[in-house]
């Protein structure tokens, strides 16, 4: 849950719509610090909301999720997304 902030969710838009060609890339699309944007990719990642394809040295992001439903299990930290 705490991934769906609006920030997030305007960056798997940009992933999916403007398909950036590289971690940096997408940086300065967004204008967000590298290291931080690496660390949130990679919780994306872990979620399966996105992954990456090598491209040469370059690591390009692609979105793998186009809808996807967060189950909330209110009585423990057993939530879990969904992808569709």
């Amino acid at each position: 849950m705490r991934l769906l902030t609006p920030e997030n969710r305007e960056l798997l838009r940009v992933i999916r719509d403007d398909r950036p060609d590289s971690v940096a890339a997408l940086a300065r699309i967004t204008h967000r610090a590298g290291p931080n944007l690496t660390r949130t990719l990679g919780k994306l990642e872990a979620a399966g909301l996105v992954t990456f394809q090598q491209n040469g040295k370059r690591r390009v992001p692609v979105s793998l999720a186009r809808t996807f439903s967060v189950h909330v299990d209110p009585f423990s930290s057993n939530d879990r997304i969904e992808v569709a």
